[in-house]
Parts: structure tokens; sequence; C-alpha cells
């Protein structure tokens, strides 16, 4: 199979994570694959030196509709160039582009949505009807990571697979074997209004008044870093809230913790909450699907509680802070996790539902 794959770009984050591995796992496999960027973006993630990767750079366009048929044209060109037999489009955006851009060519496209279309901030209404159309009637089918996600596409048709995110577990530490103690509080991830982390940092400030020996740590870049450090400092917290940006070796930062916080407005399944979860991190979470179900269930493996709720989050982490052994069982088991989303499975339904996808054309 000669498969191609479109993604908005290739820096570090969950979808970016999702294609290296699964592309890694189809070249061995014995898939050709060839990754293509709409974005400026050199790989954050390892990929097979036989895996061809290209990036486009549109930036000169300050028109946005200029710059996606721009994109458009350099995606029908060089898939045309590849004649592949299947092509998919990872994440929303870069999906329909790539959907549009192979109306015409007989080439079965396959899409994958990477966050709660149902709660997602990310389009306006425009743009969500024109990604609908693009999954409803260009796609020949779609990868989802919930129900939720693709009975907003698919309604209640047989359509569409649900593959959950991966764990890596040759990368991930064994569960830890005894609490850590280190007062430290973790969250992870882009520093974006997705994740929503002034909401955190306020309900940490409610926290830090009772248990002023805590701090809070959060890793990660992004365009909210600014308005996030002046936050910080409006809440008199400089000492206690650190924003130290990506970490390569997070893991070993996560044994550091005694307690994870994911406090997004929207995810499909975020990969630091459960890579926390498979350590045996007790966590908490907004409910970012907003009711169609998150990887927790309240007080049997973490905390869950409604999106941008300050008082709830703040309660959650003095409870969990409080009532360290309960904390430490729903940690415990939390760690199932890692047999339900081992990478090799995971990988494993990738394939299927590419090749079955292929084959229907």
């Amino acid at each position: 199979m000669k498969l191609v794959i479109v993604i908005t770009g290739m820096s570090f984050g969950g979808a970016e994570r999702v294609t290296a591995y699964v592309s890694n796992y189809l070249i061995q496999q014995g898939t050709s694959v060839t990754i293509l960027a709409l974005n400026k973006t050199e790989p954050a993630y390892a990929l097979d030196p036989t895996i061809e990767y290209q990036y486009f750079d549109a930036s000169t366009y300050s028109n946005r509709l200029s710059r996606d048929l721009s994109l458009m044209m350099s995606l029908r060109k060089t898939i045309g160039k590849i004649q592949p037999d299947l092509v998919l489009g990872m994440m929303s955006y870069s999906g329909t582009l790539a959907a549009f851009s192979c109306i015409g060519t007989r080439i079965p496209v396959i899409l994958s949505e990477r966050n709660d279309p149902h709660t997602s901030i990310a389009f306006n209404t425009l743009e969500k009807h024109i990604i609908k159309f693009a999954y409803r009637y260009l796609a020949k089918t779609a990868i989802f990571q919930t129900q939720g996600a693709k009975e907003y596409y698919y309604g209640n048709q047989g359509k569409g697979w649900i593959i959950p995110n991966p764990l890596y577990l040759e990368e991930i530490p064994l569960p830890m074997q005894s609490p850590p103690n280190t007062r430290r509080i973790i969250s992870a991830g882009r520093l974006s209004k997705q994740k929503n982390y002034a909401l955190l940092i306020r309900a940490f400030a409610k926290v830090h008044s009772l248990h002023p020996d805590y701090s809070l740590v959060i890793y990660g870049e992004g365009p909210e870093r600014k308005m996030l450090e002046t936050l910080i400092e409006e809440l008199r917290l400089p000492d206690a809230i650190r924003l130290p940006g990506i970490e390569a070796d997070i893991f070993s930062q996560l044994q550091r913790g005694e307690l994870f916080v994911l406090s997004s407005l929207y995810e499909g399944m975020p990969n630091a909450l459960i890579e926390a979860m498979a350590m045996g991190l007790p966590v908490i979470t907004t409910d970012y699907s907003d009711g169609r179900g998150t990887i927790v269930s309240h007080q049997e493996n973490g905390l869950l509680v409604p999106r941008e709720d300050v008082e709830a989050l703040s309660n959650a982490i003095i409870y969990m802070i409080e009532h360290p052994s309960e904390a430490w069982t729903m940690g415990r088991r939390a760690t199932a996790i890692r047999e339900l989303l081992d990478s090799k499975r995971i990988c494993s339904l990738w394939a299927d539902a590419l090749r079955e996808t292929m084959s229907a054309r």
C-alpha cells in the first residue's frame, strides 16, 4: 500500500505524535508512507528514514482564502505525482483541504478527527459546515477517538472507525510504587486557549491559600504564555507557579508530581492525561467532552469537574491533597489504561482501517 498523510504540521502535539508512530508501524508492515505538512515544520518525533516528509509554506499569503487555495493546489499537484492508494487527512483543517484537493482523482480519502467537534472552538459556523461536508460527502470513511465524535459527523450510520489514542509503553515508566510526596502539581500541553490554563492558575491560587507548600508546574509552549505570566504576577504567585516550557523528558517530571491536572475546554483523547494515568499519577480533568464521556470515570480512576468552573477545580485539587490515600487508590486504578491503549494494539487497528478503506475503493 502507498499512503499519503496530510497534516497541519509535525511539531510537538498529540496528533503529530500519533502520525509519527502509526507511520513507523505501517512502514514495518510494508506500507510506503509520505507525510505532507501544511506548515514549515521539522518533525518533533522520530520518523523511520524511509518515510518521505515534505512541507509547504503558505506563510506569504495574508489572506486566508488565498492561502487555502494555494495549499490545495500544492496538495493536488504533489498527490497527483505520488499516485497513492489512499490519502489520510489528520485533523479537521488539514483533512478538509486534503479531501477537496482529491476531488476527481479517484484516490480514496480517509479523515481523522483529533478533537471533540461538539465542544471545539477552533472553527466558526461556516467552517464547521465545510468540514462536515468533507467528512460526509468527500471521504470514504473516517477515524474518530470517541463515539460522540463519530455521531457528530455520521449520526447513527455505521460509517466510521473508533480508535483511541495509543500509549507507547516502551517509553513510559512503570507505574509508581509509592506516592512521591513532592507537593508538586503538574500539567502539560500547548499554552493555548484550548488548554485553558488560566482556569487552572486561578483554581491553584485558591488551593495555595490553604496549602502554601504546594507548587504548580505547567510544561509546554504557545501563544498564551505572556497572558499566563501576567496572570501569575497579578495573583502574586511567581514563586509557586512555573512555566518552564517544553520538557523533552516529561515522564521524569511526571514521576516527581503528586497530581496531574487537565483544564481543557475541549479535547479528543488527551495524550498527556492518559500518560499520567499509565504511570499511576492521580488525575483531575475537566469534562472536555461536555458529558459525552471522558477517559476518566469520576471517583474511580480520577476526578471529573465541569469545564470553566474555578471553584469545582480548586475543590477537586484540595480534595486530592487532603485525601492522599483515596487519591493513590484512584491512581492505581488508572493504570489499567496501559493494557487498553497499548500502542501495538492501537496501531494494528489503524492498519486494519486503512487497508479496509483502500480495498473498498
